[in-house]
């Protein structure tokens, strides 16, 4: 077999397989390898120009993100100080972005930038070596793309939001995972067994899934369970990857100071409020079946060139990537996207062409049928988020957004919320919630000590990073009810309220209908805690969005 040997990947730029000449050393790049590099630094370099663009999409989010990553900045740690239904480290590299774009809300896109390119490279020196060039780069610049695109998965790329950032995060190292396991799984049995530091890389990569959001980390388990059971040296390879997993693990506890009870107790209230509203039946939804077809008939297409113990392999693989696709589906609030077949079609694709996984090369017609299945399966996705991130930086390029809203804030000014995009999203979203968080931000600069925080009872609490405040240790990093708490699981009175002194809650229009979601969980967290709440406290201010109270 010969291929190019300025393609990173390539037999002849590999120092353990290289025949013929002097060997290359281990650590040298290639062209392809920088060409790789180059892209990767080049999404991640637009992702921080286009910074936060006018919001369109479930535009309230973008303050979970900043008001708990300033919470991180201040040094409270989650779990311990707040209790939070996502993992530790999805707020730790937030932290790290606001930290680097000097505490401003373009720090969401330097975060995403900065996890885009570790993740980007990482997923490029698990497939180097093992796939073409071309596939690998492929790999790379959809992983960065995946990690970095202003928008909803599963909605318009245009309607931009950073509304569900951590599902892009954890489809991202679970793409790791899965590729890892395709390589493994579409390998061939003469290959030499594969060194523990890929093992080790694994381990990593499910640890930061659970530490990210345990719902990932579960689901990687059965592709974890299919690697460790295909290929040589299993032994080896279990080892390296629990002992990867123990050292990235020991890291995370460390910094939570080793308080697994409060993680623990957290992950048992989002588990309770997220089995009461759980759709099953969304895992074989219409959009799993039509996005999963291609992968499937790409498979059909492998498998009649592969050897026959092989074909089964296959099979598992891509059922299972289908299936673990649906049942994230299943967890999330979106109805359209599966990333994880756009991965696992490249890694069928380069088996198909090469000699690794099939019999013969597939030649002619079915050659063209390959590239088109997986064309389908990889295109749709990596497209979307291209496009959206392009259409953000010229967006940044045209310069400011003229009549929009925007909030009486020195740190919030530059988030502007544009138009919103359905009546139901009027208190939530575009001027509606502007005038809302202004209605906030004016009753707590006259009625609080400016060196005070705030409690809110709401979805979100902007207001200590808006305003600049210490935060209060206490709350919830976003309290929906029967989806982070419910009422057979949720903080004490004592930890909910923690040291606050000054508590908003919000109120709001009951002309609509449209509010359900937010205005039920504010009536339960007051139904749940009104005891505690009304013998601790006492109203000293109301406006038309808030009611303010004190600690007596």
């Amino acid at each position: 077999m010969t291929r190019n040997a300025d393609a990173p990947g390539t037999i002849e730029d590999n120092p353990l397989t290289s025949r013929g000449g002097p060997a290359v050393p281990r650590f040298a790049l290639s062209r392809g390898d920088w060409s790789a590099m180059a892209a990767v630094a080049l999404v991640c370099a637009m992702a921080v120009y286009a910074g936060v663009p006018v919001l369109r999409g479930f535009e309230h989010d973008v303050v979970f993100l900043l008001s708990n990553a300033y919470r991180v900045c201040q040094g409270q740690i989650p779990h311990r100080d707040f209790s939070s239904a996502f993992g530790a480290l999805f707020f730790v590299i937030q932290a790290a972005g606001l930290t680097i774009s000097g505490m401003r809300p373009a720090g969401v896109a330097y975060a995403n930038a900065l996890f885009g390119a570790v993740i980007a490279l990482w997923m490029y020196a698990t497939a180097r070596g093992r796939m073409a060039g071309a596939a690998a780069s492929a790999l790379a610049v959809y992983e960065v793309l995946l990690i970095t695109a202003p928008f909803s998965l599963g909605f318009t790329p245009v309607a931009f939001s950073f509304a569900m950032l951590c599902n892009r995060y954890c489809y991202a190292v679970v793409g790791i995972v899965l590729v890892e396991c395709g390589l493994q799984v579409l390998g061939t049995p003469d290959e030499e067994a594969p060194g523990a530091s890929r093992g080790f890389s694994l381990g990593v990569a499910w640890a930061l899934l659970v530490f990210l959001k345990i719902s990932y980390g579960m689901a990687a388990v059965p592709v974890l369970v299919l690697w460790a059971c295909c290929g040589a040296g299993r032994r080896r390879r279990v080892v390296a990857c629990c002992a990867g997993f123990a050292v990235a693990a020991l890291a995370v506890l460390a910094y939570l100071r080793f308080d697994l009870a409060d993680m623990l107790r957290d992950l048992s209230y989002a588990a309770s409020g997220r089995s009461a509203t759980w759709q099953p039946q969304n895992m074989v939804s219409s959009a799993v079946v039509r996005e999963g077809i291609p992968l499937l008939l790409l498979a059909a297409v492998w498998t009649s060139s592969a050897p026959g113990w092989q074909r089964w392999r296959g099979w598992l693989f891509v059922l299972l990537t289908v299936g673990l696709g649906g049942f994230l589906l299943s967890t999330n609030l979106q109805e359209l996207s599966l990333p994880l077949d756009g991965l696992a079609a490249v890694v069928l694709l380069n088996s198909c062409l090469s000699r690794r996984g099939a019999t013969e090369t597939v030649q002619g017609p079915l050659r063209l049928l390959v590239f088109l299945l997986a064309a389908f399966c990889f295109l749709p996705l990596a497209l979307m988020n291209g496009v959206s991130l392009a259409v953000a930086g010229w967006q940044r390029y045209q310069g400011p957004v003229v009549g929009v809203a925007r909030l009486h804030s020195e740190r919030g000014a530059s988030i502007v919320f544009g138009p919103v995009w359905a009546v139901k999203t009027s208190e939530t979203g575009g001027a509606g919630y502007v005038e809302a968080l202004n209605d906030g931000l004016d009753l707590l600069r006259s009625r609080t000590p400016a060196g005070e925080g705030v409690l809110t009872i709401d979805e979100f609490n902007p207001f200590n990073y808006l305003l600049d405040r210490p935060t209060p240790w206490g709350g919830m990093a976003v309290p929906v009810y029967n989806y982070t708490f419910s009422d057979a699981a949720h903080p004490t009175a004592a930890r909910f309220f923690g040291d606050a002194r000054w508590v908003l809650v919000r109120k709001y229009n009951r002309a609509f209908e449209d509010f359900q979601a937010e205005d039920l969980s504010i009536q339960n967290l007051l139904r749940t805690y009104r005891p505690e709440f009304e013998r601790g406290f006492h109203p000293v201010a109301e406006t038309g969005h808030w009611v303010l109270w004190h600690r007596q």
